[in-house]
């Protein structure tokens, strides 16, 4: 059995909440095309479906760690646990291997890394998943998690936290392309220096 975790497309009929299929591709995520049609993963609550039908986890916890693995290292890195903890929210021992193979993961994280990794970026993504998770987590330090007021589920708290992504994603453009002047600019020195030498 083969499991790729992948974005379904909205309004395709499934039980619960799905994230991907079972026997697709993995080689299709790296061309950025859905993999083969085939039965669909989905969950309700920590129940696994394979088109609507009802799945021991047994069953497929080899198969869904692996793709875990592919997915999150393919998102964070080879050193994956840390910023996938950072986040997702997790506790670094939820996402041990042990755990993971007999625990997987719950449903909308398992979405969230099958939609990262089909992105055309997917280690810039998981930057920035980290970037928000971090901001997300001192903001809520600060103003709480709260629906209303400025908490980061209210809009007017994710229009804040949005706000503040915004005025620091300007600045590191603005660092980064200082930085990368200053380095084209030492490398052209450095290539005239040589070029006077011969």
């Amino acid at each position: 059995m083969r499991i790729t975790l992948y974005p379904v497309p909205a309004g395709t009929p499934a039980v619960g909440h799905a994230v991907g299929y079972v026997s697709g591709s993995p080689l299709s995520n790296l061309a950025g095309a859905a993999p083969p049609a085939g039965p669909l993963l989905s969950y309700d609550g920590r129940q696994a479906l394979i088109d609507g039908q009802p799945v021991d986890h047994a069953e497929i916890s080899e198969a869904l760690h692996a793709e875990i693995e592919r997915v999150a290292k393919r998102v964070f890195g080879p050193d994956f646990v840390g910023p996938l903890s950072l986040a997702s929210g997790l506790n670094v021992r939820s996402l041990a291997r042990g755990r993971l193979i007999s625990h997987g993961l719950p449903a909308p994280l398992l979405d969230m890394l099958g939609r990262a990794a089909a992105t055309a970026h997917p280690r810039a993504t998981g930057y920035m998943l980290q970037a928000v998770a971090y901001l997300w987590d001192e903001h809520v330090i600060s103003h709480g998690m709260g629906e209303t007021g400025p908490g980061p589920l209210s809009a007017q708290g994710r229009e804040a936290l949005g706000q503040r992504c915004e005025e620091i994603l300007d600045r590191a453009l603005g660092m980064v392309a200082t930085m990368q002047g200053e380095t084209a600019a030492a490398r052209a020195r450095t290539a005239a220096l040589k070029a006077t030498l011969r």
